[in-house]
């Protein structure tokens, strides 16, 4: 029997919801806004709260706007359309406030305003698609909303132009090619070159005769990778980026089309210079680089310290890396493949301590390495992270080995979803 409830909008949480309160229970509703009125069926209950559906609209709130996107609200890509820009970046900040304010009883933490991003559309250089099928063919798009429907999308008013060339290409190809045995496409894209590069995901194996076809037709694109039940490639699957410049010096990074690179690359840019102005590193400083990547924050930072060094799984990723630091001409950082833990027992045994640490983890957080980064004593540490709720679990640990939290700096990484960038400064206590 369906569960069906009329209830007021407190407040956005993080996670992009709406809460109200029905049937004695909190009640989460996405694509709301504060306080509107609004009709409402529970699709899940919990012990302590349940998720509903929005099915109608009663009273709206003076704060709603039009979505500009025609699949907002289908589409599960995007969460804060509705709301303008301004507003956006208000409701993150209160959303932050809240995943910390356990954290907040217990020292004394310095807020800074959010920084907006360059462009709130238009800037997403990486895109995660799903394959599905439409009228018959198959198709690319994006999972609905909590489901793993697939929408149908042909232009996405957030990825950035050279990824919806490559995106329309590639489902116009689809269309007259029913045999392709596609799972799904990721497409990450280089302002600076202009292309991108495909990461094709398919059932069992395609023959490579094929991944050449789509290249002749969609000429943004340098590269292709697959991946079935064997990898194969073709053309260059390495992009080249414009870096920070530092000392009058200018980096040029390039990353591999599977390796984690930041989604926006104009605020990634004012996520460095943060980094950079609150590591204060001076010339005989040493510096480790935790789920460094291809270098996108390690690079920078060897050119203020005396010595870095970087870690990551990914072994592809570290490859480029220095590949970038030979590329630059920088000879003072050090690019290690492993777990965090274990690039920490390596940096302790080469050099026992250290003066920061900086940690960028996926979303999972960095539990499990926190006591592992203390042992090397630094006096600052900068965490950086896309997840409040994981990060905010993380302080709280890392207070109780002996740090303070100083200041949090929130970046709006992501325009019209819920997610946000922060960056977390930390001093050992004492200092």
């Amino acid at each position: 029997m369906k569960r069906i409830f009329t209830v007021e909008i407190e407040k956005m949480v993080y996670g992009g919801k709406g809460l109200g309160r029905a049937g004695g229970k909190v009640v989460f509703v996405p694509f709301t806004a504060p306080g509107e009125r609004v009709e409402i069926e529970v699709v899940r209950e919990k012990k302590d709260y349940a998720e509903a559906s929005l099915r109608r609209i009663e009273t709206p709130s003076p704060r709603r706007r039009n979505p500009f996107c025609c699949l907002y609200g289908e589409c599960g890509g995007c969460q804060y359309q509705h709301f303008t820009y301004e507003d956006q970046l208000k409701l993150k900040e209160e959303a932050l406030r809240e995943a910390f304010c356990r954290l907040s009883r217990k020292a004394s933490l310095e807020f800074l305003p959010i920084v907006p991003s360059p462009a709130d559309r238009g800037y997403r250089i990486r895109a995660q698609l799903k394959a599905g099928v439409k009228g018959g063919k198959r198709v690319l798009g994006f999972y609905a909303w909590r489901t793993h429907q697939v929408v149908a999308v042909e232009d996405c008013p957030i990825l950035h132009p050279v990824a919806n060339r490559i995106l329309f290409a590639l489902n116009a190809y689809l269309r007259e090619r029913d045999e392709i045995p596609l799972k799904g496409a990721d497409i990450q894209v280089s302002p600076d070159e202009g292309r991108g590069v495909v990461n094709l995901r398919v059932e069992g194996f395609w023959d490579i005769k094929g991944m050449k076809g789509i290249a002749r037709e969609v000429p943004e694109i340098k590269g292709i990778i697959m991946e079935g039940k064997g990898i194969a490639s073709w053309g260059e699957p390495h992009l080249r980026y414009e870096g920070p410049e530092r000392g009058g010096k200018k980096l040029f990074l390039q990353a591999g089309g599977k390796s984690f690179i930041q989604v926006n690359p104009g605020q990634n840019r004012n996520l460095i210079r943060k980094v950079l102005e609150w590591a204060g590193l001076e010339n005989d400083e040493k510096a480790v680089d935790l789920f460094c990547g291809s270098g996108n924050l390690t690079l920078p930072l060897s050119l203020e310290g005396g010595k870095v060094w970087g870690v990551d799984q990914d072994e592809d990723a570290i490859e480029c890396a220095r590949e970038n630091a030979r590329r630059n001409s920088i000879d003072n950082c050090t690019f290690w493949a492993g777990t965090a833990e274990e690039g920490i027992e390596r940096v302790r045994r080469k050099t026992g301590e250290v003066d920061l640490v900086v940690l960028d983890p996926p979303r999972v957080g960095a539990h499990g390495a926190l006591k592992s980064i203390v042992s090397l004593h630094p006096r600052k540490i900068l965490y950086v992270s896309c997840e409040p709720p994981t990060l905010a679990r993380d302080l709280a640990r890392l207070v109780s080995l002996g740090y303070n939290v100083k200041r949090i700096q929130p970046l709006d990484m992501f325009p019209q979803t819920y997610h946000i960038e922060v960056i977390a400064e930390l001093e050992a206590a004492g200092n």
